[in-house]
């Protein structure tokens, strides 16, 4: 049996500017590149004492069905928030409550704090399916919308501008 296989290189990439505000979003096995960037931090943090004092809001959406089931690397991102490698760890579990909540529904309700950090030149990862990715873009539209007092086309160019940049980067992929 063969199984096909794509291989492509990552299109992620910290900005050089450890001031920038970092936003991640990587539910399941999206976390993944998540995870180097976290061992980035920690292992710059370990080699510069002025690393911490300099970097930008690094902020992590993560979401998997059950906390007790597939909340992969639970211990390693809950030191790295107590420890102070995350400033915001938002987590999204679908399958515990009476409505599924993925991570778009919790960047709805942090609106506020997502568009600053935007607006301070804030860089975007999303990595994961593609549905998800849709959700996640059409969720940052509406945030602009709503935080940045824009029109919907106003709104969607903001976020495509973001793209264009390099500042809304996405690796998708569909099952």
């Amino acid at each position: 049996d063969t199984a096909p296989v794509f291989v492509r290189p990552s299109t992620f990439r910290l900005p050089k500017q450890v001031s920038l505000p970092i936003i991640m979003i990587g539910p399941g096995t999206g976390l993944a590149p998540f995870m180097g960037f976290i061992q980035e931090f920690q292992y710059k943090s370990s080699k510069d004492q002025n690393y911490d004092q300099e970097k930008g809001q690094r902020m992590l959406y993560f979401g998997c069905r059950r906390s007790d089931e597939d909340f992969i690397y639970k211990e390693q991102l809950l030191s790295a928030r107590k420890n102070g490698v995350l400033d915001d760890l938002q987590l999204a579990f679908s399958r515990e409550g009476k409505e599924k909540v993925y991570v778009q529904h919790l960047m709805s309700k942090n609106g506020p704090s997502l568009y600053r950090c935007l607006e301070r030149g804030g860089y975007i990862f999303v990595c994961g399916g593609t549905s998800m990715g849709r959700e996640v873009k059409d969720a940052f539209v509406s945030l602009v919308r709503s935080e940045g007092g824009k029109a919907e086309a106003e709104a969607r160019a903001y976020v495509e501008n973001l793209s264009k940049t390099g500042r809304y980067v996405q690796e998708l992929w569909s099952v």
